[in-house]
């Protein structure tokens, strides 16, 4: 039986934005607490291979409270050069609120920026005021997703599919910043993903029963 690989989560370098004042400490950490908690479903249950790193801030377009590097399929067209490999990443950018889901919404939009797809995870007991607004969510492409950390389950009120992210630029910064913090891992990864698509050419090809 194939082994199932756990995600790897890393913190991202950055600057710690926590302030001293206490009530700031205390909602930072609730939101900590809630993030590790949707970590633990969502990476449990619903994700196996990849990267995740925590705090991913680039310069001008804000800091996701998570990143998430994964690869799609190969294609089977045998190109394994970096920059394919590059073609083949998809990053998703999640934003956690607690109760400013206009904030949160506000920040997701721009990891937008630099990912190919950005979520916001809310409490539970958001879902039926974030409901009338699930059409901006949609206009804007920014999943919308309610959270119960008591039970651990995922409610996707609006789940996008990846697209292009809105800036080239900031994804490529984004991008090299991710491979130079996390070469270690990103090496293995990349081993896989060139394994997994020489098998799936050769399967296509016939050359796989």
């Amino acid at each position: 039986m194939r082994s199932v690989l756990k995600p790897n989560i890393l913190r991202s370098r950055g600057q710690n934005t926590r302030r001293n004042l206490p009530m700031a400490v205390s909602r930072k950490r609730g939101e900590s607490n809630f993030l590790r908690a949707f970590e633990k479903a969502y990476f449990g249950n619903e994700v196996r291979n990849g990267v995740a790193g925590r705090e991913f801030a680039l310069e001008g377009f804000g800091r996701a409270d998570l990143i998430w590097m994964a690869w799609t399929r190969g294609n089977g067209g045998g190109d394994f050069t970096a920059l394919e490999l590059r073609k083949k990443i998809r990053l998703t950018a999640v934003e956690a609120k607690l109760t400013d889901w206009r904030k949160g919404l506000h920040q997701a939009y721009r990891y937008r920026y630099f990912a190919d797809r950005s979520l916001l995870v809310v409490p539970r007991a958001l879902s039926a005021t974030i409901t009338d607004y699930l059409p901006t969510f949609r206009r804007l492409r920014i999943g919308i997703w309610c959270f119960d950390s008591t039970t651990g389950r995922i409610q996707k009120l609006f789940t996008p599919r990846c697209s292009p992210p809105l800036s080239r630029v900031a994804r490529e910064r984004a991008l090299e910043f991710l491979q130079r913090s996390f070469k270690p891992l990103l090496a293995s990864q990349t081993k896989r993903v060139r394994r997994g698509s020489r098998r799936y050419a050769a399967h296509s090809n016939g050359h796989v029963k």
